[in-house]
């Protein structure tokens, strides 16, 4: 029998010892449930730790995997192009239906206290206090920490249905909400320097350790409510068929549902049949 390696210590700081590490080989080469849970992991990890993509928070115990849509309408959803065909069969399977939150924001998403809305123009996942709800207010109107860049990052369709649940929920809020036009990120984004806007993309790796108290150090001011009187550019919450076929257009545009596309397809054709393939995605 071949001897156990010796670790060397002290252990690297920032990542596992060498062959330690977890293979980058495509998530589609994983079983079903190890892509979905191995999907969020990676995905909404900020600085080094797996975040509720709310408000940042992290721990053990403290976040969960949460899916954004039921197995009963996924079917539905792909018969009408809302989602990929190839999309994987089951929901509680596809990274792109889920997002890490806390505990407390994926027991307020689930009991409709507010929804997430994709916002084509600006390219941001934005959350929305539709119930009102206090403890919510301070998240209001700002983008949460999701990448529309990402090859997992969720499909904007399936906001709108939980957003339909959402309204129908709060049946004497506003129709049409107004939000402030300029939609800043959530404050502890802007706090902890998650997004890097020279690469326009966040900080998924952990800093360097001499970094992280200098970090801290510079100064924070969070976003407040004018209450001058002055006013300021506003962009409404309508929900109607020119807004859900914008979303749909991004939705379909977006690198997620190419490579949910590439993923759910075979490719044991020849080379010219796979061409094809590709071509007619």
């Amino acid at each position: 029998m071949a001897p156990l390696s010796t670790l060397v210590l002290p252990l690297p700081p920032h990542g596992p010892p060498s062959g330690y590490d977890r293979s980058d080989h495509a998530l589609s080469a994983l079983s079903t449930t190890t892509a979905f849970y191995t999907g969020l992991d990676e995905r909404d990890k900020f600085l080094g730790n797996r975040c509720c993509v709310i408000c940042g928070d992290y721990g053990s115990g403290i976040i969960e995997h949460c899916h954004l849509i039921e197995p009963e309408t996924w079917d539905n959803l792909k018969d009408r192009r809302w989602i990929p065909s190839q999309a994987k069969a089951a929901p509680r399977h596809e990274p792109r239906d889920g997002m890490l939150m806390c505990k407390t924001h994926h027991g307020r998403f689930d009991s409709n206290a507010f929804f997430i809305r994709f916002f084509p123009d600006i390219r941001k996942f934005v959350f929305i206090n539709y119930s009102g709800h206090p403890n919510l207010q301070q998240f209001h109107g700002k983008a949460i920490a999701l990448d529309i860049k990402d090859k997992y990052a969720p499909f904007p369709s399936l906001f709108i249905i939980h957003e339909m649940r959402v309204r129908g929920f709060h049946p004497f809020q506003p129709v049409v909400p107004t939000i402030p036009d300029d939609i800043p990120w959530q404050d502890w984004i802007l706090l902890n320097h998650v997004f890097d806007n020279a690469s326009d993309s966040f900080k998924r790796g952990r800093p360097p350790s001499n970094s992280v108290s200098a970090q801290a150090q510079l100064p924070f001011h969070p976003t407040t409510t004018r209450t001058d009187g002055a006013s300021s550019s506003q962009r409404t919450l309508a929900l109607n068929a020119d807004v859900i076929a914008d979303i749909l257009a991004a939705t379909r545009a977006m690198p997620s549902w190419k490579a949910c596309q590439i993923e759910g397809t075979s490719w044991t054709g020849t080379a010219e049949e796979n061409i094809q393939k590709y071509a007619s995605m």
